[in-house]
C-alpha cells in the first residue's frame, strides 16, 4: 500500500506555475486514504508557498517538502529545516568561475535568495513568474556570499545540446565533489556530491518510518530520475524523453498539462 507520493513541480504537477484543479482535487482525496503528498523540487522553499497552499500542505505540521533537488528537507509548519546539505563557498566559487567565460546565465541559490549573473531576460521573467526572491547582480563576483549557505548553482541556457557539451569538462573535473543533472530543458544543475532527489526521498521515508517500497515518485526530467528509480513506483509524464521513460515503471497516458499527477493518484491509490 502506497503511503507517500513525491512529485516534481515544473513540467509535472504545475501548469503556468500553478496546480490545476484536477490535480488539486486528486491530492485532496489522499487525506481520507492516509497518504501524504510531498513536493520534491529543484526550487527554493521560499518559492513554493503558493503551491503548497494549492496542494493543502502549507504551514501544516507533519507535512513536508524537498527542495534544491534534495539539498533541503523541510517540515512545512514554521519552515522547520530538517536537513540542509549545500555547497561549500570554495567549491561554489570554483564552479562559478567556470561560468564566467561560458555562454550561460549563472544562478546561485542560497537558502533565502536566488542571485542571477550574466542575466538572461527570459530567465529573469521566469523567476518573476515563479515568485522567486531574486536579485540580478551586474558584477560577476560572488565574494559577497562567503558567509551564506549556498544550496546549488545552475547554468542556464535554452540550448540543451550546449549545456550537455559544456558539462563534459565540468564532470571530468568535479565529479568527485559535485552532482550534475539537467532540468526544464534549460538548466545544468550542480549540487554537492550525493545530493539528489532519490537520496532525499529515501532519507525522508526513513524519517517517517515508511518503507521505500511504499512510495511513488512522479517526475519528467533528468533531475527526477534518481527518485523515480529509488521509489517503489517510479512514474514519468508522457512528455518525458524516451530514455527517461525506459527507466520508469509507469508512463502516464496524459501530459502534465492534462493532470498527469491526478491520473497516477486515481490509478494507484485505492
Amino acid at each position: 500500500m502506497y503511503q507517500l507520493i513525491f512529485s516534481d513541480l515544473d513540467e509535472t504537477l504545475l501548469v503556468n506555475h500553478h496546480v490545476p484543479e484536477g490535480n488539486q482535487k486528486a491530492i485532496a482525496s489522499l487525506k481520507d486514504k492516509d497518504v501524504k503528498f510531498i513536493v520534491a523540487t529543484g526550487r527554493a522553499f521560499n518559492m513554493i508557498g503558493e503551491i503548497l497552499q494549492e496542494v493543502g500542505t502549507y504551514e501544516k505540521e507533519n507535512e513536508y517538502s524537498i527542495c534544491f533537488n534534495g539539498g533541503l528537507i523541510v517540515e512545512n509548519k514554521d519552515s522547520k529545516v530538517l536537513r540542509f546539505n549545500g555547497l561549500s563557498f570554495d567549491l561554489a566559487k570554483q564552479l562559478f568561475d567556470k561560468g564566467k567565460d561560458l555562454d550561460v546565465c549563472t544562478l546561485i541559490f542560497t537558502l533565502d535568495c536566488c542571485y542571477i549573473f550574466h542575466a538572461d531576460p527570459n530567465e529573469v521573467q521566469r523567476k518573476m513568474d515563479q515568485k522567486a526572491n531574486f536579485k540580478v547582480i551586474d558584477d560577476y563576483n560572488m565574494d559577497f556570499l562567503k558567509d551564506e549557505k549556498i544550496a546549488k548553482i545552475l547554468f542556464e541556457k535554452r540550448d540543451m545540446d550546449y549545456l550537455k557539451e559544456i558539462s563534459v569538462d565540468l564532470i571530468n573535473e568535479f565529479d568527485e565533489e559535485v552532482s550534475f543533472t539537467f532540468s526544464s530543458n534549460r538548466y545544468l544543475e550542480m549540487n554537492k556530491k550525493g545530493v539528489n532527489k532519490g537520496e532525499a526521498i529515501h532519507w525522508l521515508s526513513d524519517y517517517l518510518n515508511v518503507d521505500i517500497q511504499d512510495t511513488i515518485a512522479i517526475g519528467d526530467n533528468y533531475n527526477d530520475v534518481s527518485m523515480m528509480e529509488e521509489a517503489g513506483l517510479g512514474v514519468c509524464v508522457s512528455s518525458s524523453t524516451q530514455d527517461i521513460k525506459d527507466l520508469c515503471d509507469y508512463v502516464t497516458t496524459v501530459d502534465y498539462g492534462d493532470c498527469a499527477v491526478a491520473e497516477v493518484i486515481e490509478r494507484f491509490i485505492k
